[in-house]
């Protein structure tokens, strides 16, 4: 069984070389079964989606463009457009490698992050909504930021309340980051609270993610303008388009239940309409 499928494999990435050494093609495009389709594609990259708005119905392809033909005069083939090519016949991950890196393959496999490029036909990441299934890694990034004083504390009872508000990152079945909506339909705002990210994972725009997806998710809903509580991050949010407002600017709903010993600042962003056409009420963004 393994051998048939790792022949299979082969077979469709000797199809990718048998496609881009056809001289006679002066540009091709090939659906994940390999036919191709004598017009041009949009992207010069050598690498993309098309049925000619940017998606292959429900399906994914790739396209093999001039700075594919560059690369094959020069004597190599693009990499990125092999494996891109072979993960839509079906396998379902290929790495990408320095091979001039000393412990590379050590590295790539046994770090979570890797040191090369991946490129997958799974889903490796991902933005979503919260499921009770994400309970205790939710609990796991919460709790040194609350024994720190940075977030107030929540019980599990108040967690699992809650839980529908909450937006995770997912890297491999890992929750690495979370963050919470709270939205205010009569004052046409939201609450931005609980941002967390794992510290193996700090640095590499987890927050910006999980900000920019409650942004969208905001003005989807129909709300215009986002608020938010802090104590210490400040800085963060102010360089994220937030401006300092007055107790005052927070829904009176939400005023009753702050916690003023805790002497948290306030900060808003009215948020421009999402003329993005991009719906967040799918599993995954």
């Amino acid at each position: 069984m393994l051998i048939r499928k790792r022949a299979k494999q082969s077979e469709t990435a000797a199809n990718y070389v048998k496609a881009v050494a056809q001289e006679d093609l002066a540009c091709a495009i090939f659906d994940p079964n390999g036919k191709a389709f004598p017009r041009a594609p949009k992207f010069q990259n050598g690498v993309g989606f098309d049925n000619w708005s940017g998606l292959w119905s429900t399906e994914q392809g790739f396209a093999i463009g001039g700075q594919e033909r560059l690369g094959r005069l020069n004597g190599y083939l693009s990499e990125l457009a092999a494996a891109a090519f072979v993960c839509s016949g079906g396998v379902q991950r290929v790495h990408l490698l320095d091979g001039t890196m000393g412990g590379v393959l050590l590295k790539e496999l046994f770090q979570r992050d890797g040191v090369g490029t991946m490129v997958a036909s799974d889903l490796y990441e991902g933005i979503r909504m919260a499921r009770v299934t994400d309970l205790d890694g939710i609990k796991r990034l919460l709790l040194p930021l609350e024994e720190s004083g940075i977030l107030i504390k929540r019980t599990e009872e108040e967690l699992l309340q809650a839980l529908d508000s909450f937006i995770v990152v997912e890297r491999e079945g890992h929750i690495i980051a979370c963050s919470a909506l709270f939205p205010f339909f009569k004052d046409k705002c939201g609450e931005v609270a609980a941002i967390a990210v794992s510290p193996e994972c700090r640095g590499q725009g987890q927050g910006d993610k999980l900000l920019d997806y409650i942004e969208k998710k905001a003005s989807f809903l129909g709300l215009q303008m986002l608020f938010l509580l802090t104590t210490r991050t400040a800085d963060w949010f102010v360089r994220r388009g937030f401006t300092e407002c007055s107790i005052e600017s927070i829904p009176e709903e939400r005023r009753k239940r702050i916690n003023i010993s805790r002497r948290s600042k306030y900060y808003m962003k009215r948020l421009l309409p999402d003329g993005s056409g991009i719906r967040l009420d799918n599993a995954y963004a």
